[in-house]
């Protein structure tokens, strides 16, 4: 776990970071071949997250682990499936790269030059309304534009650009997250009720378990 430069040291005195991978450590005494884990890097500052993430990463080929999450850059980093919840229940359960490319939906992402009044809310009006537009969603800095069909999408939205009369610093296709995913099947599988709750459950060894 890291914390043999600590084992003289008092627990409480332990950092966040050193009390997650000491928990964590308890767990694996046994060295279980399923584990779960409850978010594991909840309110731990980034080098804490890391560490904590790469002790769950080096488990693979070990143990089956499932983790409960709802920070999903942590998912795509250190898991192989996932399955999405919906107010308990399963929306969608399988192969993280398997999901993205089965519910991702293209992304242009526009970034307009500083100092140009408007520029967002011009770039957005100009891409909602579109026939390849599925979504639109903006930023303070940035126009992300989910589209439908991007063959048609990609050379039409610099037209767009142009007469909307912004200048952009970058324009690019940008690779769709689990996020994206998330978000789009949440939406679909019908509206909440409550408070919104993201509770992601992963394994890391490519086996699914129930």
């Amino acid at each position: 776990m890291g914390l043999t430069d600590a084992a003289g040291r008092r627990i409480g005195g332990y950092s966040g970071g050193m009390r997650q991978r000491l928990g964590i450590g308890q767990a694996l005494i046994n060295q279980p071949r399923v584990l779960f884990l409850d978010e594991p890097v909840s309110s731990l500052d980034p080098e804490g997250r890391r560490d904590v993430l790469e002790i769950v990463s080096r488990l693979r080929g070990t143990a089956t682990v499932f983790i409960s999450t709802h920070i999903l850059n942590d998912v795509e980093r250190v898991c192989d499936r996932v399955a999405i919840l919906n107010f308990g229940h399963l929306v969608v359960e399988g192969p993280i790269d398997e999901l993205l490319d089965r519910y991702a939906q293209p992304i242009y992402e526009l970034e307009p030059e500083p100092r140009q009044d408007g520029s967002i809310e011009r770039l957005a009006s100009a891409m909602r309304g579109q026939v390849w537009a599925g979504e639109v969603r903006t930023t303070p800095d940035t126009v992300r534009v989910f589209v439908t069909d991007p063959k048609v999408a990609g050379p039409a939205i610099l037209p767009l650009v142009v007469s909307s009369g912004v200048n952009l610093v970058r324009y690019e296709r940008a690779r769709p997250s689990l996020e994206d995913v998330f978000l789009r099947l949440v939406a679909e599988s019908g509206p909440a009720i409550g408070p919104q709750v993201e509770i992601p459950i992963t394994g890391l060894d490519g086996r699914a378990r129930r």
